[in-house]
């Protein structure tokens, strides 16, 4: 019976060299790939510098003039509802192949003005969209941009905000210098790796979390409610240079519509000062928070897969035979 990849790394007399081939492995990155030093992941808003009206978003032949009763109640369940609905299509590989970063805005204001006609009144939004990036130092110590995107509300939609109390994202720019994930290069020394396909890409996918934070009617302080949940996937995002298909690849995603929606931010109970000096009741500009969640992947090839999982074993005692020989004589049976 033919012997198996694990039995051939694990006889005798190759033990050193699949050791050293093991320890020279971690060199073997692609150069726009595995880039983390120092790395830092910001998160900054963008605000319109008019404020949306009721006068910009309803349409002026519209037949609808009023609005349905929406209470907060209602959007806090209908917002629990459509993340349980929202599916992350993130691919999980080793942890090496996998990596996470996370950024966050707290305390946003998503109105300009307060209110006096109510805790969802969708008039004076101020709040356009939010821009994400990752940063890296460089080995001369330089800070590197290896991610950015800028997300901004869905201007074609916003009649939903007037009628629906939501709103939607679209993605207006986005660029990938840098993986924080590894993709593994081809090495002459490293014959493993003779085997890896020329892909060099990578996915990623965003998951943004919408929260709110309010104070109601009787009093009640709500913090961080789940208002809205919205994903980006992206495939196999060409990660060398010079590929000519880099520029057509991100051209063709800017201003596409982001899966998800989020509801309008409800504004808190609280007191302005009137005309006649005194104070009297209204609502608060509406506080929110913003979570984003960036996952990176890449797959690994098989023989790394292989060597991966047996890992553990190898570094206890592999001594095998050739490498190469025990490669072959895989993928022939």
């Amino acid at each position: 019976m033919p012997k198996s990849l694990y039995q051939k790394l694990m006889s005798r007399k190759n033990r050193s060299l699949v050791l050293s081939l093991m320890l020279l492995s971690g060199c073997a990155s692609y150069p726009t790939s595995n880039k983390s030093k120092s790395e830092i992941t910001t998160l900054n808003p963008l605000v319109y510098e008019q404020p949306i009206t009721l006068m910009e978003v309803v349409d002026a032949n519209s037949s609808e003039n009023s609005r349905g009763l929406i209470t907060t109640d209602i959007l806090i369940e209908g917002a629990n509802l459509a993340i349980q609905g929202v599916k992350s299509v993130i691919d999980k590989s080793q942890e090496k192949f996998t990596q996470t970063y996370i950024g966050g805005l707290n305390n946003l204001k998503f109105y300009s003005a307060n209110s006096k006609s109510g805790m969802l009144d969708p008039d004076k939004i101020s709040f356009r969209g939010f821009e994400i990036s990752r940063t890296f130092l460089s080995k001369e110590d330089n800070r590197e941009l290896a991610v950015y995107a800028r997300f901004v509300l869905d201007e074609s939609k916003f009649q939903d905000i007037y009628f629906n109390s939501k709103f939607y994202f679209r993605l207006d720019s986005i660029s990938v210098n840098y993986s924080k994930v590894k993709l593994n290069d081809k090495k002459w020394y490293l014959p493993w790796s003779w085997f890896i396909k020329k892909d060099y890409n990578i996915n990623l996918d965003l998951d943004i979390k919408i929260t709110a934070n309010w104070i109601d009617e009787n009093g009640t302080i709500n913090h961080d409610k789940p208002f809205g949940q919205f994903i980006l996937p992206l495939r196999k995002i060409p990660m060398n240079p010079d590929n000519p298909e880099r520029t057509e690849y991100f051209n063709k995603l800017k201003g596409m519509q982001v899966s998800g929606s989020s509801y309008i931010i409800p504004r808190s109970r609280t007191f302005c000062t009137g005309s006649n000096g005194e104070l009297e009741p209204c609502y608060g500009r509406g506080d929110f928070n913003i979570l984003v969640s960036a996952t990176e992947s890449s797959k690994s090839d098989f023989v790394t897969q292989k060597l991966s999982e047996h890992s553990d074993d190898i570094f206890n005692g592999v001594k095998g035979e050739d490498l190469l020989n025990a490669v072959n004589g895989i993928k022939r049976n």
